[in-house]
Formats: C-alpha cells, sequence, structure tokens
C-alpha cells in the first residue's frame, strides 16, 4: 500500500524550479522581447512611410518613365484612384514576410533554450533543497543521463511534478513489488523431463538378439 506523504506534491519544488529556469531563461526572454518589439517597430515605420509617401512615388515613377502619354489620362485618372490599395496590398506582404521571420526566429529560439546546459551550482542547489520526490521526478526526466542536464529537463520535471509524476511513479513501484512478490511466491514449474527408450528394430521381439547371417561363397579358383 503506498503511503500518501509520499505521493503528495511538495509546495518548494515547483517555486524552487520555477526561480531557477526564470534566471537562465531571463536573458533569453529579454532578446526575444526585444527582436519582436523592433520588429514590429520597424513594419509599423515602414507602412507609414509607405501610405504618405506612396502615392508622391507612383507620380514620379509615372512622369518619369511618360506612361501619362502612354496611357492617357483616363487610365491615370483610375490607378491614382486606386492606388491606395495597392500600397495596402504591399504592406500586408511586409506584415507576412515579418510574421514568418519572428516565427521561424522564436522557434529556433525556443530550441536553443530548450537545449542550454543547467550550470552545476544549480544543479547542486536542486540536489540540496528539492524533496526526494521531486529529486525522483527530476532523475525520471533525465532519461539519458551521458549527457548534462538541461533547461528542458527542468521544465519536463516542473510540469510533471505538476501533472502527478510522483503518484504515477510510487504507483509504479508498488505494482513492480506485487508482482515480484507474485513471482517470488509463485515460481514457475519446470516441465519434467522423461529419458528416451531404446526403440527396437521392426519385426523383432524386444530382448531378441539379432542372429549372424552366413553368405556362401564359391570354391577358389587356382
Amino acid at each position: 500500500m503506498m503511503n500518501r506523504s509520499s505521493t503528495a506534491t511538495p509546495r518548494k519544488d515547483p517555486p524552487l524550479l520555477g526561480s531557477i529556469l526564470l534566471r537562465l531563461a531571463l536573458p533569453r526572454l529579454l532578446a526575444r522581447v526585444t527582436i519582436i518589439l523592433a520588429t514590429i517597430a520597424l513594419v509599423v515605420y515602414l507602412a507609414q512611410h509607405i501610405l504618405l509617401s506612396g502615392k508622391a512615388w507612383l507620380e514620379f515613377g509615372i512622369r518619369v518613365s511618360g506612361l501619362s502619354d502612354i496611357l492617357g489620362k483616363a487610365v491615370i485618372d483610375f490607378v491614382m484612384q486606386y492606388q491606395k490599395y495597392f500600397w495596402w496590398f504591399v504592406i500586408f506582404v511586409l506584415a507576412l514576410i515579418a510574421i514568418n521571420f519572428l516565427l521561424g526566429y522564436l522557434r529556433q529560439s525556443l530550441k536553443r533554450g530548450r537545449a542550454a546546459l543547467v550550470p552545476l551550482g544549480d544543479v547542486r542547489k536542486l540536489c540540496a533543497r528539492l524533496s526526494p520526490q521531486g529529486l525522483d521526478v527530476l532523475n525520471w526526466a533525465w532519461k539519458d543521463q551521458s549527457h548534462p542536464i538541461t533547461v528542458g529537463i527542468l521544465q519536463t520535471t516542473l510540469s510533471q511534478i505538476g501533472s502527478g509524476r510522483i503518484r504515477k511513479l510510487a504507483l509504479a513501484r508498488a505494482q513492480q513489488a506485487e508482482l515480484t512478490a507474485a513471482l517470488q511466491n509463485n515460481p514457475l514449474d519446470e516441465p519434467a523431463t522423461t529419458p528416451l527408450e531404446p526403440t527396437e528394430p521392426p519385426g523383432r521381439a524386444p530382448g531378441q538378439r539379432g542372429e549372424p547371417t552366413m553368405v556362401a561363397r564359391g570354391p577358389k579358383r587356382p
């Protein structure tokens, strides 16, 4: 039977893990926020500049290229009347490019952040202050112990403590103990082996000895 105190989630473990994760991730968080805000500011600046100067750019281009003489006044007036929709389309494409850039940057930044190594001092702090149950979950989350502990492993430990991994590990051990005890109390019966009896050739009674056969030979030649 499991002890309830051993399966309860210690209250000090999540805050301890959260504080260490926040301190390790803070530089990357600041860099992400800075890049996101800078990208948004750049897109807004370009959008405003395009809306304010787009009409002048178009008029200058038409005048320099001589399209006003080729297309005629009616066509040029039509283009100038609806030119703002063209610039809004340019801004929309620019926003899509910025969003695609930010999504790719965030994916790579999150991947690098999860792969960042945890300093030895923080690991010592966790070993000294985490509860035995929390250390058990950390050991479970650290799958490949030939590689150092990463930020991703600490994130997994924190999420698993909150989702009841302590109780699941205790239940798995209790079930394993029950199964081991059952196998020890009820060992498998090995099948008995019977010796093979010699078989007699067909047509001969058991115990009867075979008689030698005589082969007639002809007279020897001189």
